[in-house]
């Protein structure tokens, strides 16, 4: 309802990105299972939204692919971590 003298404003609706959405959820399950593979499938989904949120301004879901990237970047991170460990507790075991 516009006010006299007043323009009516008109909001245009926004659109949620399936992209970050499928970021944060790959991001999630990456964190607990099959990071080395889900990371960097949420990397590339997430740097993929934020191109597209980007470009097009009615897309909406930018922090989800925020989070979809930092996750997707802790899982892959992690994942790593627990392989190096693994394999330097192996080499130990054989010394002895």
């Amino acid at each position: 309802m516009a006010m006299q003298g007043q323009p009516a404003l008109v909001e245009e609706a926004t659109i949620p990105c399936k992209e970050a959405n499928e970021a944060l959820t790959y991001g999630i399950v990456g964190m607990f299972c099959f990071g080395i593979v889900l990371g960097p499938v949420a990397i590339s989904k997430a740097l993929k939204a934020k191109k597209m949120i980007s470009m097009n301004p009615r897309l909406a879901g930018s922090g989800k692919a925020t989070a979809g990237l930092v996750l997707g970047i802790l899982a892959l991170i992690f994942w790593v971590i627990g392989i190096a460990a693994r394999v330097s507790n192996r080499g130990n075991q054989s010394l002895e």
